[in-house]
């Protein structure tokens, strides 16, 4: 079956390293548009603040990689004090 890229992830993977200040890992992240505008609609101004989870995963052929979810910073809901609001 065929790699499906989903929206709002990505992979990094080991980078072949020629110097100690290339990466030591790289890879990409795909992100919808929708994600994009919350960003915008919820940015400062300045910055966007995004979570980023990640699973040390195998490939197929046996190469480790992490798989990386992008995600919107939680956010603790205000509550008036009122369980029943």
């Amino acid at each position: 079956m065929a790699y499906e890229v989903k929206p709002n992830t990505g992979t990094l993977f080991p980078n072949e390293k020629r110097t100690d200040t290339h990466p030591d890992m790289k890879g990409g992240l795909t992100l919808d548009v929708k994600f994009i505008q919350g960003l915008i609609d919820r940015s400062d101004g300045n910055t966007f603040q995004i979570t980023v989870a990640a699973w040390k995963k195998e490939s197929a052929k046996g190469l480790k990689f992490l798989s990386l979810s992008a995600s919107e910073p939680y956010v603790k809901p205000k509550t008036s004090g009122n369980p029943w609001e």
